[in-house]
Protein backbone atom coordinates (compact mmCIF):
# COMPACT_ATOMS: atom_id res chain seq x y z
CA UNK A 1 0.00 0.00 0.00
CA UNK A 2 1.61 3.28 -0.89
CA UNK A 3 2.13 5.96 1.76
CA UNK A 4 -0.11 8.28 -0.57
CA UNK A 5 -3.34 5.86 0.41
CA UNK A 6 -2.62 5.91 4.09
CA UNK A 7 -3.21 10.14 4.40
CA UNK A 8 -6.05 11.90 5.06
CA UNK A 9 -5.45 15.77 4.29
CA UNK A 10 -1.68 15.22 4.93
CA UNK A 11 -1.84 12.80 7.94
CA UNK A 12 -2.04 8.70 8.79
CA UNK A 13 -4.89 7.88 11.03
CA UNK A 14 -4.55 5.12 13.75
CA UNK A 15 -7.41 3.02 11.66
CA UNK A 16 -5.04 3.62 9.00
CA UNK A 17 -1.97 1.74 10.57
CA UNK A 18 -3.55 -0.71 12.15
CA UNK A 19 -4.83 -1.76 8.53
CA UNK A 20 -1.13 -1.60 7.51
CA UNK A 21 -0.14 -3.76 10.39
CA UNK A 22 -2.77 -6.55 9.29
CA UNK A 23 -1.60 -6.45 6.04
CA UNK A 24 2.09 -6.48 7.11
CA UNK A 25 1.19 -9.45 8.73
CA UNK A 26 -0.10 -11.02 5.72
CA UNK A 27 2.65 -11.07 3.87
CA UNK A 28 4.59 -13.15 6.31
CA UNK A 29 8.43 -13.05 7.63
CA UNK A 30 11.49 -12.22 6.48
CA UNK A 31 14.75 -12.56 8.26
CA UNK A 32 17.57 -10.31 8.19
CA UNK A 33 19.08 -6.93 9.97
CA UNK A 34 20.20 -4.64 7.37
CA UNK A 35 16.24 -3.39 7.13
CA UNK A 36 16.25 -2.87 11.36
CA UNK A 37 18.95 -1.57 11.43
CA UNK A 38 18.59 0.97 9.24
CA UNK A 39 14.83 2.31 10.99
CA UNK A 40 16.42 2.11 13.75
CA UNK A 41 18.81 4.63 12.23
CA UNK A 42 16.63 6.76 10.67
CA UNK A 43 14.00 6.59 14.29
CA UNK A 44 16.94 7.99 16.29
CA UNK A 45 18.56 4.88 17.63
CA UNK A 46 15.87 4.49 20.40
CA UNK A 47 17.25 1.04 21.38
CA UNK A 48 20.34 2.25 22.38
CA UNK A 49 17.84 4.16 25.43
CA UNK A 50 18.73 1.18 28.11
CA UNK A 51 20.82 -2.51 27.89
CA UNK A 52 18.81 -5.44 27.10
CA UNK A 53 18.36 -9.07 28.40
CA UNK A 54 17.85 -11.03 25.06
CA UNK A 55 15.77 -14.20 24.93
CA UNK A 56 15.73 -16.81 22.56
CA UNK A 57 15.16 -20.59 22.64
CA UNK A 58 12.11 -23.15 21.16
CA UNK A 59 10.33 -23.72 24.52
CA UNK A 60 10.18 -21.79 27.29
CA UNK A 61 11.18 -18.54 26.11
CA UNK A 62 8.16 -16.54 26.90
CA UNK A 63 7.89 -17.99 30.62
CA UNK A 64 11.43 -17.26 30.90
CA UNK A 65 10.82 -13.31 30.09
CA UNK A 66 7.90 -12.88 32.44
CA UNK A 67 9.84 -14.36 35.40
CA UNK A 68 13.12 -12.36 34.36
CA UNK A 69 10.76 -8.67 34.08
CA UNK A 70 9.17 -9.68 37.10
CA UNK A 71 12.23 -9.95 39.23
CA UNK A 72 12.98 -6.85 37.81
CA UNK A 73 10.28 -4.90 38.14
CA UNK A 74 10.73 -6.37 42.06
CA UNK A 75 13.56 -4.84 42.27
CA UNK A 76 12.26 -1.32 41.51
CA UNK A 77 13.69 -1.08 37.88
CA UNK A 78 11.71 0.50 34.94
CA UNK A 79 11.58 -2.58 33.14
CA UNK A 80 10.19 -2.76 29.12
CA UNK A 81 9.32 -6.28 27.88
CA UNK A 82 9.23 -7.33 24.30
CA UNK A 83 7.46 -10.44 23.44
CA UNK A 84 5.70 -12.06 20.35
CA UNK A 85 3.03 -13.53 19.16
CA UNK A 86 0.58 -11.89 21.13
CA UNK A 87 -2.22 -13.45 22.14
CA UNK A 88 -5.28 -11.33 22.37
CA UNK A 89 -3.89 -7.82 21.15
CA UNK A 90 -1.09 -6.48 19.78
CA UNK A 91 -0.40 -4.44 22.60
CA UNK A 92 0.72 -7.39 24.81
CA UNK A 93 4.05 -7.56 22.81
CA UNK A 94 5.19 -4.11 24.42
CA UNK A 95 4.70 -3.55 28.32
CA UNK A 96 6.15 -1.30 30.48
CA UNK A 97 6.42 -2.39 34.22
CA UNK A 98 4.40 -5.59 33.19
CA UNK A 99 1.31 -3.92 31.78
CA UNK A 100 0.48 -3.89 27.77
CA UNK A 101 1.19 -0.19 26.43
CA UNK A 102 -2.16 1.72 25.80
CA UNK A 103 -3.68 1.06 21.62
CA UNK A 104 -2.93 5.17 21.61
CA UNK A 105 1.00 4.97 22.47
CA UNK A 106 0.94 1.75 20.16
CA UNK A 107 -0.72 4.06 17.14
CA UNK A 108 1.85 6.80 17.66
CA UNK A 109 4.67 4.61 17.56
CA UNK A 110 3.12 2.97 14.17
CA UNK A 111 2.18 6.00 12.53
CA UNK A 112 6.19 6.92 13.12
CA UNK A 113 7.59 3.74 11.74
CA UNK A 114 4.64 3.88 8.80
CA UNK A 115 6.08 7.52 7.39
CA UNK A 116 9.68 5.67 7.34
CA UNK A 117 7.84 4.28 4.10
CA UNK A 118 10.12 1.13 4.13
CA UNK A 119 9.49 -2.38 3.13
CA UNK A 120 9.17 -3.83 6.88
CA UNK A 121 7.94 -6.79 8.94
CA UNK A 122 4.81 -7.07 10.62
CA UNK A 123 8.15 -8.19 13.39
CA UNK A 124 10.28 -5.68 12.82
CA UNK A 125 7.54 -2.95 12.83
CA UNK A 126 6.31 -4.43 16.54
CA UNK A 127 9.54 -4.24 17.46
CA UNK A 128 10.73 -0.82 16.44
CA UNK A 129 7.81 0.11 17.85
CA UNK A 130 8.93 -1.66 21.15
CA UNK A 131 11.97 0.22 21.05
CA UNK A 132 10.52 3.90 20.41
CA UNK A 133 7.99 2.95 23.85
CA UNK A 134 11.03 2.38 25.80
CA UNK A 135 12.53 5.30 25.16
CA UNK A 136 9.28 7.33 25.96
CA UNK A 137 8.90 5.48 28.84
CA UNK A 138 12.94 6.09 30.03
CA UNK A 139 12.97 2.49 30.76
CA UNK A 140 16.22 1.13 32.81
CA UNK A 141 16.84 -2.29 31.33
CA UNK A 142 14.55 -4.08 28.64
CA UNK A 143 14.11 -7.86 28.08
CA UNK A 144 13.96 -8.94 24.63
CA UNK A 145 12.28 -12.24 22.97
CA UNK A 146 13.58 -13.29 19.66
CA UNK A 147 11.07 -14.00 16.80
CA UNK A 148 12.09 -16.67 15.12
CA UNK A 149 16.00 -18.13 15.59
CA UNK A 150 18.52 -15.85 16.93
CA UNK A 151 21.27 -15.23 13.99
CA UNK A 152 18.72 -12.90 11.81
CA UNK A 153 15.89 -11.63 14.39
CA UNK A 154 15.63 -8.65 14.24
CA UNK A 155 16.10 -8.63 18.07
CA UNK A 156 19.17 -8.76 17.71
CA UNK A 157 19.58 -4.98 17.47
CA UNK A 158 18.91 -4.28 20.83
CA UNK A 159 21.67 -3.67 23.45
CA UNK A 160 22.23 -7.28 25.02
CA UNK A 161 23.97 -7.36 28.32
CA UNK A 162 23.25 -10.81 28.85
CA UNK A 163 21.68 -13.40 26.61
CA UNK A 164 20.01 -16.76 27.52
CA UNK A 165 18.83 -19.57 25.11
CA UNK A 166 16.38 -21.83 26.83
CA UNK A 167 15.40 -25.16 25.57
CA UNK A 168 15.78 -26.57 22.71
CA UNK A 169 13.60 -28.32 20.11
CA UNK A 170 13.06 -29.30 16.07
CA UNK A 171 11.07 -26.53 14.94
CA UNK A 172 11.28 -24.31 11.84
CA UNK A 173 13.40 -27.04 10.56
CA UNK A 174 13.86 -25.35 6.92
CA UNK A 175 15.13 -21.91 8.32
CA UNK A 176 17.48 -23.13 11.10
CA UNK A 177 18.62 -26.54 10.38
CA UNK A 178 17.30 -30.36 10.59
CA UNK A 179 18.98 -31.33 13.70
CA UNK A 180 19.50 -29.71 17.36
CA UNK A 181 22.96 -28.55 17.08
CA UNK A 182 22.65 -26.21 14.18
CA UNK A 183 19.49 -24.75 15.85
CA UNK A 184 21.55 -24.15 19.00
CA UNK A 185 23.78 -22.30 17.30
CA UNK A 186 21.34 -20.12 15.08
CA UNK A 187 20.21 -19.46 18.68
CA UNK A 188 23.27 -18.66 20.55
CA UNK A 189 24.32 -16.38 17.71
CA UNK A 190 22.54 -13.78 19.61
CA UNK A 191 25.58 -13.59 22.02
CA UNK A 192 27.85 -12.82 18.67
CA UNK A 193 28.84 -9.62 19.96
CA UNK A 194 30.12 -10.47 22.86
CA UNK A 195 27.82 -10.64 25.92
CA UNK A 196 27.52 -13.45 28.39
CA UNK A 197 25.56 -16.57 27.48
CA UNK A 198 24.04 -18.49 29.39
CA UNK A 199 22.43 -22.11 28.01
CA UNK A 200 20.19 -24.81 29.22
CA UNK A 201 22.43 -27.89 29.03
CA UNK A 202 22.49 -29.32 25.29
CA UNK A 203 22.43 -33.31 25.33
CA UNK A 204 24.95 -32.77 22.19
CA UNK A 205 26.58 -29.68 20.40
CA UNK A 206 28.00 -29.01 23.75
CA UNK A 207 31.65 -29.34 21.89
CA UNK A 208 30.51 -26.34 19.14
CA UNK A 209 28.66 -24.33 21.38
CA UNK A 210 31.88 -23.83 23.17
CA UNK A 211 34.39 -23.68 20.59
CA UNK A 212 32.25 -20.01 19.64
CA UNK A 213 31.11 -18.95 22.94
CA UNK A 214 32.57 -18.61 26.54
CA UNK A 215 29.23 -20.18 27.66
CA UNK A 216 27.42 -21.20 31.09
CA UNK A 217 25.35 -24.19 31.30
CA UNK A 218 22.52 -24.80 32.97
CA UNK A 219 21.60 -28.24 34.02
CA UNK A 220 17.67 -28.37 34.48
CA UNK A 221 15.67 -31.35 34.79
CA UNK A 222 12.32 -32.90 35.95
CA UNK A 223 10.73 -29.28 36.24
CA UNK A 224 8.08 -27.68 34.99
CA UNK A 225 8.16 -24.93 31.98
CA UNK A 226 7.84 -22.81 35.06
CA UNK A 227 10.02 -23.81 37.67
CA UNK A 228 12.66 -24.20 34.77
CA UNK A 229 12.41 -20.54 33.55
CA UNK A 230 12.84 -19.57 37.20
CA UNK A 231 16.38 -21.52 37.39
CA UNK A 232 17.27 -20.20 34.03
CA UNK A 233 16.11 -16.50 34.82
CA UNK A 234 18.66 -16.67 38.57
CA UNK A 235 21.52 -17.53 36.30
CA UNK A 236 21.08 -14.84 33.48
CA UNK A 237 20.47 -11.93 36.15
CA UNK A 238 23.06 -12.92 38.08
CA UNK A 239 25.46 -12.85 34.64
CA UNK A 240 23.84 -9.35 33.82
CA UNK A 241 25.26 -8.26 37.60
CA UNK A 242 21.87 -7.72 39.39
CA UNK A 243 21.72 -8.13 42.93
CA UNK A 244 20.13 -10.30 44.69
CA UNK A 245 18.59 -12.42 41.81
CA UNK A 246 17.99 -15.57 43.63
CA UNK A 247 15.64 -13.79 46.37
CA UNK A 248 13.85 -11.38 43.15
CA UNK A 249 13.31 -14.94 40.77
CA UNK A 250 11.46 -16.92 43.75
CA UNK A 251 9.45 -13.83 44.67
CA UNK A 252 8.71 -13.78 40.73
CA UNK A 253 8.21 -17.17 39.86
CA UNK A 254 5.35 -16.80 42.53
CA UNK A 255 3.42 -14.24 41.70
CA UNK A 256 4.37 -13.34 38.34
CA UNK A 257 0.83 -14.50 35.87
CA UNK A 258 1.67 -15.47 32.31
CA UNK A 259 -1.62 -15.91 30.14
CA UNK A 260 -2.20 -19.21 28.09
CA UNK A 261 0.94 -21.00 30.17
CA UNK A 262 -0.48 -23.82 32.54
CA UNK A 263 -3.26 -21.02 33.15
CA UNK A 264 -6.73 -21.66 34.87
CA UNK A 265 -9.65 -19.79 34.44
CA UNK A 266 -13.14 -20.10 35.41
CA UNK A 267 -15.54 -19.38 32.65
CA UNK A 268 -19.43 -19.83 33.15
CA UNK A 269 -19.41 -22.15 36.15
CA UNK A 270 -16.52 -24.01 34.45
CA UNK A 271 -12.65 -24.39 34.94
CA UNK A 272 -10.71 -24.17 32.10
CA UNK A 273 -6.82 -25.00 31.78
CA UNK A 274 -5.01 -23.15 28.93
CA UNK A 275 -1.94 -23.91 27.39
CA UNK A 276 -0.28 -23.28 24.37
CA UNK A 277 2.26 -25.87 23.58
CA UNK A 278 2.70 -26.67 20.07
CA UNK A 279 5.63 -28.57 19.29
CA UNK A 280 6.54 -32.35 20.15
CA UNK A 281 8.44 -31.66 23.29
CA UNK A 282 6.21 -28.92 24.36
CA UNK A 283 3.45 -31.50 24.36
CA UNK A 284 5.20 -34.09 25.99
CA UNK A 285 6.30 -32.34 28.78
CA UNK A 286 2.58 -30.61 29.00
CA UNK A 287 1.33 -34.40 28.86
CA UNK A 288 3.51 -35.57 31.48
CA UNK A 289 2.08 -32.96 33.46
CA UNK A 290 -1.02 -32.96 33.40
CA UNK A 291 -1.39 -37.09 34.24
CA UNK A 292 -1.66 -36.38 37.83
CA UNK A 293 -4.63 -33.72 37.33
CA UNK A 294 -6.24 -36.05 34.47
CA UNK A 295 -5.86 -39.10 36.92
CA UNK A 296 -8.31 -37.76 39.52
CA UNK A 297 -10.91 -35.78 37.88
CA UNK A 298 -13.11 -36.11 34.60
CA UNK A 299 -11.48 -33.80 31.79
CA UNK A 300 -12.46 -32.44 28.36
CA UNK A 301 -10.42 -31.08 25.74
CA UNK A 302 -10.02 -28.48 23.51
CA UNK A 303 -7.09 -28.79 20.40
CA UNK A 304 -6.39 -26.89 17.28
CA UNK A 305 -2.95 -26.16 16.10
CA UNK A 306 -0.36 -24.66 13.42
CA UNK A 307 0.84 -26.50 10.38
CA UNK A 308 3.80 -28.07 11.42
CA UNK A 309 6.19 -30.80 10.06
CA UNK A 310 6.24 -32.87 12.74
CA UNK A 311 2.50 -33.08 13.44
CA UNK A 312 2.43 -36.99 14.25
CA UNK A 313 5.12 -36.20 16.97
CA UNK A 314 3.17 -33.59 18.36
CA UNK A 315 -0.06 -35.48 18.61
CA UNK A 316 1.68 -38.46 20.07
CA UNK A 317 1.71 -37.23 23.61
CA UNK A 318 -1.50 -36.31 23.57
CA UNK A 319 -3.42 -38.97 21.75
CA UNK A 320 -1.68 -41.34 24.41
CA UNK A 321 -2.99 -39.44 27.71
CA UNK A 322 -6.49 -39.40 25.94
CA UNK A 323 -5.90 -43.29 25.62
CA UNK A 324 -4.96 -43.38 29.11
CA UNK A 325 -6.89 -41.06 30.64
CA UNK A 326 -10.22 -40.80 28.71
CA UNK A 327 -11.60 -37.71 28.49
CA UNK A 328 -15.41 -37.04 28.69
CA UNK A 329 -15.80 -35.08 25.47
CA UNK A 330 -12.63 -34.20 23.08
CA UNK A 331 -13.43 -31.37 20.58
CA UNK A 332 -10.77 -30.57 17.58
CA UNK A 333 -11.54 -26.89 16.51
CA UNK A 334 -9.18 -24.74 13.73
CA UNK A 335 -8.19 -20.78 15.05
CA UNK A 336 -8.52 -17.99 12.78
CA UNK A 337 -6.31 -16.36 13.77
CA UNK A 338 -2.72 -18.14 13.27
CA UNK A 339 -0.44 -16.36 10.25
CA UNK A 340 -1.21 -19.42 8.29
CA UNK A 341 -4.82 -21.33 8.21
CA UNK A 342 -5.05 -23.97 11.41
CA UNK A 343 -4.79 -27.83 10.47
CA UNK A 344 -8.17 -29.26 8.93
CA UNK A 345 -9.56 -30.35 12.26
CA UNK A 346 -10.90 -33.73 10.46
CA UNK A 347 -8.01 -34.60 9.65
CA UNK A 348 -6.60 -34.30 13.68
CA UNK A 349 -7.49 -38.31 13.65
CA UNK A 350 -9.47 -37.93 17.41
CA UNK A 351 -12.36 -36.25 18.81
CA UNK A 352 -15.36 -34.34 17.00
CA UNK A 353 -15.10 -31.19 14.88
CA UNK A 354 -16.22 -27.98 16.08
CA UNK A 355 -14.16 -25.31 13.69
CA UNK A 356 -15.38 -22.48 15.58
CA UNK A 357 -13.16 -21.89 18.32
CA UNK A 358 -16.36 -20.42 20.05
CA UNK A 359 -18.61 -22.58 19.37
CA UNK A 360 -15.81 -25.15 20.69
CA UNK A 361 -16.17 -23.26 23.57
CA UNK A 362 -19.83 -23.36 24.24
CA UNK A 363 -20.30 -27.04 23.39
CA UNK A 364 -17.63 -29.03 24.87
CA UNK A 365 -18.90 -31.06 27.69
CA UNK A 366 -18.09 -31.24 31.28
CA UNK A 367 -17.04 -28.92 33.94
CA UNK A 368 -13.18 -29.13 33.88
CA UNK A 369 -11.74 -28.48 30.01
CA UNK A 370 -7.84 -28.46 28.87
CA UNK A 371 -7.26 -26.42 25.81
CA UNK A 372 -3.89 -26.68 23.96
CA UNK A 373 -2.05 -27.26 20.57
CA UNK A 374 -1.98 -23.35 19.33
CA UNK A 375 -1.08 -19.79 21.32
CA UNK A 376 -3.00 -18.45 18.54
CA UNK A 377 -6.53 -20.63 19.52
CA UNK A 378 -5.93 -19.89 23.50
CA UNK A 379 -6.14 -16.01 21.71
CA UNK A 380 -9.14 -16.58 20.45
CA UNK A 381 -10.37 -18.55 23.87
CA UNK A 382 -9.08 -15.65 25.97
CA UNK A 383 -11.00 -13.48 23.89
CA UNK A 384 -14.17 -15.20 23.75
CA UNK A 385 -14.08 -15.07 27.59
CA UNK A 386 -13.82 -11.37 27.67
CA UNK A 387 -10.45 -11.79 29.94
CA UNK A 388 -8.33 -9.30 27.48
CA UNK A 389 -8.01 -6.71 29.19
CA UNK A 390 -4.61 -5.00 30.37
CA UNK A 391 -5.81 -6.79 33.92
CA UNK A 392 -5.79 -10.07 32.87
CA UNK A 393 -3.30 -9.56 30.39
CA UNK A 394 -0.51 -7.36 32.89
CA UNK A 395 2.51 -9.39 34.78
CA UNK A 396 1.31 -8.75 38.56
Amino acid sequence: MAMRELKVKGRLWPSMVRDWLQELRARGMSLGLENTRTALERLGQPQSCAPAIHVAGSNGKGTACAIISGALILSGRRTGTFTSPHLARVEERVRIDGVPVSATELDEALVRIRELDMDLTMFEVTWLAACLLFEKHEVEIMVVETGLGGRLDATRTCNAIACLVTSISLEHTEILGDNIVDIALEKAAIADDGPPLVMKRLEEGVLEIETRYDVEWVSVENKSFRAEAAHLARSILRAAGIDDAAELVSEAEANVRWPARMQTVEFGKREYLLDSAHNPSAMQRLCKSLEDVVAERQWSLIFGCSPQKYLDAMLAPLKELISTYPPLDVVCTESPSGRYPAVDAESIGFGRVIKDPSEALLQVKGDFIISCGSLYLQGDLIREMGIDSDENLSLF
